[in-house]
């Protein structure tokens, strides 16, 4: 049975379209950090881990989640998908940026995670997220702290497999 949490385009559809487009201009403007294959590797990532993560706790047997308007797979909610994207570009954009190292990683994986969460908590009041069966917010803390540690492990052994052996 598709359950229906509102049928008319509003805040949860625009909310989606204007952080794709903020998002994108971001990447276009910003000073080159990644080459084109590190950024779509990254953006890749983002979106191939987000909609992984999505369709594992929100499908059956736990459907802990449905996302926008309806519980039915939607054009938007892809796009919704493709928003992680970015973030992920600017996740490790950022990382490389500042150049951390040692407790610095955890620093900055635990500041990341806390601003994934309070943008999923804003995704939630707008309506792309609706919890079912006692989902609780703080549980994807360490979801996000988990992939993102992945995504810079990624990003450091991609480094030196372009190096080579020394």
């Amino acid at each position: 049975m598709v359950k229906v949490y509102e049928s008319a385009f509003d805040a949860n559809e625009w909310f989606v379209l204007a952080n794709l487009l903020v998002s994108l201009i971001l990447i276009w403007k910003l000073p080159k950090k990644l080459s084109g294959l590190e950024m779509a590797v990254h953006i890749t990532i983002g979106i191939f881990i987000g909609m992984f993560f999505d369709h594992t706790i929100s499908v059956g047997p736990w459907d802990f989640y449905d996302v926008n308007d309806t519980s039915k797979y939607q054009f938007i909610d892809f796009l919704s998908y493709i928003m992680y994207g970015p973030y992920s570009y600017f996740f490790v954009y950022l990382y490389v940026k500042l150049n951390l190292k040692g407790y610095m990683n955890i620093l900055y994986v635990t500041l990341w995670s806390i601003l994934a969460v309070v943008i999923e908590w804003f995704s939630v009041k707008l309506g792309i997220f609706h919890y079912e069966k006692g989902y609780q917010m703080a549980w994807s803390f360490p979801i996000y702290a988990f992939v993102q540690t992945l995504q810079i492990m990624f990003y450091k052994i991609s480094l030196k497999m372009e190096k080579g052996p020394e």
